[in-house]
């Protein structure tokens, strides 16, 4: 399948003026980004590993805001504008075009992911961290990761809604239950282990551990859990694409 950069721009350049022009989905961020800077300056600065349970200030919020703005923001920066896009026949008459479904994916995904990526970045600083000590690296990567998963979610959600009032109802749900998890790996024990083979669990894990006298050590399980999230979003996104007759 060849690929045209020329149409990727396009593409990308069409997504990021539709992002850009609804307030809503641009507010997910910005959200983000406040929730965490109350929540740095309200909550007491803590540190303790009291009878095996052990509770960071700065991994709680750090997690909250990641998770808060990959799963929230980076499904609602997706599924708002492909059913904005339905909607007003745009994408139908970009599907009918010469764009293959490749070149879309790529143009489509690149404004959402990297406004995620900047806004994950500014979240270190904002939640009281350092660059040195998050192993950026590992940061950079699992937050990427994670953001290209919630993005890939919000796309499935756009193409099987019809419109964007089902697709803000079905969102809802969802993103409720993906920023949920810090909460409950840290009040319910016996779900801890289930929620760690969900991504935003791995992205709440990471938070946890970069903060511990070890650090952060990449594992099979996060490995694999980010692995199989994105091939199975992968998948569905290309069965509900070509289902919904948008490779033609």
């Amino acid at each position: 399948m060849k690929v045209s950069f020329r149409k990727i721009r396009a593409i990308a350049g069409m997504k990021l003026q539709t992002i850009l022009n609804n307030t809503g989905v641009m507010l997910g961020p910005l959200l983000a980004l406040g929730f965490v800077f109350a929540l740095k300056n309200i909550m007491p600065d803590l540190d303790v590993n009291k009878n095996g349970v052990s509770f960071s200030t700065n991994a709680f919020v750090l997690s909250f805001g990641i998770v808060f703005n990959i799963a929230i923001a980076g499904i609602s920066m997706s599924s708002g504008p492909l059913a904005e896009e339905k909607e007003k026949n745009t994408l139908r008459v970009l599907m009918t075009s010469s764009v293959n479904g490749l070149e879309y994916l790529i143009g489509t995904l690149l404004p959402p992911l990297l406004i995620l990526i900047t806004v994950n970045i500014v979240m270190i600083p904002v939640s009281g961290s350092s660059f040195g000590e998050i192993q950026f690296g590992s940061y950079l990567l699992i937050t990427t990761a994670a953001s290209i998963i919630s993005l890939l979610i919000g796309y499935i959600i756009g193409i099987f809604t019809k419109n964007q009032a089902q697709t803000s109802l079905l969102t809802m749900p969802i993103t409720l239950l993906l920023t949920s998890v810090p909460a409950i790996k840290l009040l319910q024990e016996d779900l801890s282990d289930m929620l760690n083979y969900t991504y935003t669990g791995v992205l709440t894990n990471y938070s946890n551990r970069i903060f511990s006298e070890s650090g952060y050590q990449w594992n099979l399980t996060d490995s694999s859990v980010l692995f199989g999230w994105f091939v199975i979003t992968l998948g569905i996104f290309i069965y509900a694409y070509k289902k919904n007759g948008l490779d033609h």
